[in-house]
């Protein structure tokens, strides 16, 4: 598996002063006739649980923390891409590419 920063999640990153990423599988997320089979993640700077659980990739200047759960939804040779959405300080990041699990 590879995980890259686009150009906006750079920027946005590199704006705040980001240095790592966490990303979760998303727990709350609402299922409904559009989404299923469609996984989501939460990409946040916050850290759930312990350092030591995680899988650490490097992006440049950026330490990206992948919660190890969620290798049950990507393939490995799967591309995983975060870009950052928002206007002004309202900005977040997400990850770009869709993953749905029925199409494996």
């Amino acid at each position: 598996m590879k995980i890259k920063l686009d150009k906006k999640g750079r920027e946005f990153a590199a704006k705040k002063d980001i240095k790592a990423l966490f990303i979760n599988p998303d727990l709350d997320s609402k299922e409904s006739c559009c989404t299923i089979g469609t996984v989501d993640f939460d990409v946040s700077t916050k850290q759930v649980g312990k350092l030591e659980s995680y899988h650490k990739y490097d992006d440049e200047n950026i330490e990206i923390y992948v919660n190890p759960n969620i290798y049950a939804f990507i393939k490995d040779d799967e591309e995983i891409e975060i870009s950052a959405f928002g206007l002004g300080s309202f900005k977040k990041f997400y990850i770009k590419n869709e993953i749905n699990t029925i199409e494996r």
